[in-house]
């Protein structure tokens, strides 16, 4: 009985704690969504090494923002991937937006990319560059990769875009490959 009661509460911290996290990391994203179009609208932008343009903010370097309306989904997108960086934002994880390869991957959490799954075919997607820059893309497929095909993941088979989280298993990629539209 007190296994069991120990074990209940550990779970119930366990759901309060990732709840904060996820809670946190939405505030954050909000407030650097806000910052990211306040500095598009000031042309302050960098190159960086792969030609992307960049916007350094709080000590962070941001490519633009992007956004799933079906999905209410309005995020920043780092520069580049790094664990500890994907808790406050989703992260460029190869690629760029001119080069037609980007690959952007983000925490499940339900504030991030949590709702990827639930998106459709033919749902609009938009990159904003840190120029204000607008490009625009439909899902052109939903699917679950492997957790270790990092290869299948970077295979650019026709994609102009891709977004990606882990499922709630961690095992999978919920993926999503899009295309100009």
């Amino acid at each position: 009985m007190t296994l069991g009661l120990a074990l209940i509460a550990l779970a119930g911290s366990l759901f309060a704690y990732n709840y904060f996290v996820d809670k946190s990391a939405g505030e954050t994203a909000e407030k650097t969504v806000d910052s990211v179009k306040e500095n598009t609208a000031k042309g302050d932008y960098d190159i960086d090494t792969d030609g992307e343009k960049v916007i350094e903010i709080g000590g962070h370097k941001y490519i633009g923002t992007v956004s799933v309306p079906s999905l209410e989904i309005e995020l920043p997108i780092m520069a580049d991937w790094s664990k500890s960086q994907l808790k406050e934002s989703p992260c460029r994880y190869s690629g760029t937006i001119l080069g037609g390869n980007l690959i952007i991957c983000g925490h499940n959490y339900k504030t991030h990319f949590g709702r990827l799954g639930y998106a459709n075919k033919g749902d609009l997607v938009i990159i904003t560059d840190a120029t204000g820059t607008d490009y625009r893309y439909k899902v052109a497929s939903v699917s679950l990769i492997n957790g270790d095909g990092v290869d299948e993941m970077k295979n650019n088979d026709g994609w102009d875009m891709t977004l990606f989280t882990c499922d709630y298993s961690g095992r999978h990629r919920v993926t999503l490959r899009c295309v100009r539209a």
